[in-house]
């Protein structure tokens, strides 16, 4: 058993598992989309990160999505967090203590995007900004990407990590048909990102820990090759088939066994408990970060 443990922590890519999982299902059609629902103001969605392999299982993570209405100027805006941390046991072999966060416009447009944080060996500090459709740059404070510019496609949506996540939330699944394909469009460590999402159908999940049912969306993604997957890896994403679209299990497969991820907590905040979050969440990242 000693054995299978280390061939299993030897061979397992962990490499932004903690929040890209979560994102890599990301999708949008080619032409504009309204939507008949909208994101939740003072939304917290709390995640459990899993790693199992036949009867092994080990809980590794956590990853925490807030939501937060915005104006600026009378425009109504939307600002979009994804905080992910590692155990402490899963400290020793990969660290992890990194935000996602977006702002976008009322239609869940990207304004600007931040990724910043420790993720195993690698240390992220950088900002994009999309508003200019016609291009996107990004400054890099980090030694692993230069600063730069992308010319970008005016007619083909554009979308970072969080925005990408409210967009999938609010299409009208309803109106799709079990074989539909879409595709999307990701900015991601300097690069543009195409790939394509395959719509299963309305289903009942049962969660494994407390056996209740649920009536869902069940689509599955093309994975982004190069980060923790391979290509023709495979990816479930179970979303509430209500007006919240909640994402609640994601199932993935890596080179050994499955991460998985459970939907453990749903609340509403109100602002002041918002900032508080994102306040103490900050601060638990700058001190992780120090060390």
């Amino acid at each position: 058993m000693v054995a299978r443990i280390s061939d299993f922590v030897k061979t397992l890519p962990l490499r932004r598992v903690f929040l890209l999982p979560m994102a890599c299902w990301l999708w949008s059609p080619a032409a504009a989309q309204s939507f008949t629902t909208q994101p939740t103001d003072g939304e917290r969605l709390d995640y459990t990160v899993t790693y199992e392999w036949g009867p092994f299982y080990l809980q590794v993570g956590d990853v925490s999505f807030t939501t937060a209405s915005m104006a600026y100027s009378g425009n109504q805006l939307w600002s979009f967090e994804g905080w992910g941390a590692s155990r402490k046991h899963w400290n020793w072999f990969y660290p992890v203590n990194s935000i996602y966060a977006s702002v976008a416009d009322a239609s869940l447009t990207p304004i600007n995007f931040q990724r910043q944080g420790r993720e195993g060996s690698h240390t992220y500090d950088r900002w994009y900004f999309l508003k200019n459709p016609q291009e996107v740059k990004w400054i890099s404070a980090d030694p692993e990407l230069k600063s730069g510019v992308l010319a970008t496609e005016p007619k083909t949506p554009l979308h970072d990590v969080m925005t990408a996540v409210h967009h999938c939330r609010h299409l009208p699944w309803e109106d799709y048909h079990p074989g539909d394909t879409v595709a999307l469009n990701l900015i991601l460590d300097g690069e543009l990102h195409s790939t394509r999402l395959d719509f299963k159908g309305t289903i009942r999940h049962e969660d494994p820990r407390t056996k209740t049912e649920t009536t869902c969306w069940e689509f599955s993604p093309t994975l982004i090759d190069g980060t923790v997957f391979k290509a023709g890896d495979q990816m479930r994403v179970v979303v509430t088939a209500d007006d919240r679209r909640l994402p609640i299990f994601v199932e993935t497969e890596l080179v050994v066994g499955h991460a998985r991820i459970y939907l453990t907590n749903v609340a509403v905040l109100e602002a002041d408990e918002m900032s508080a979050f994102r306040a103490a969440s900050k601060r638990q990242r700058d001190a992780f970060n120090q060390d």
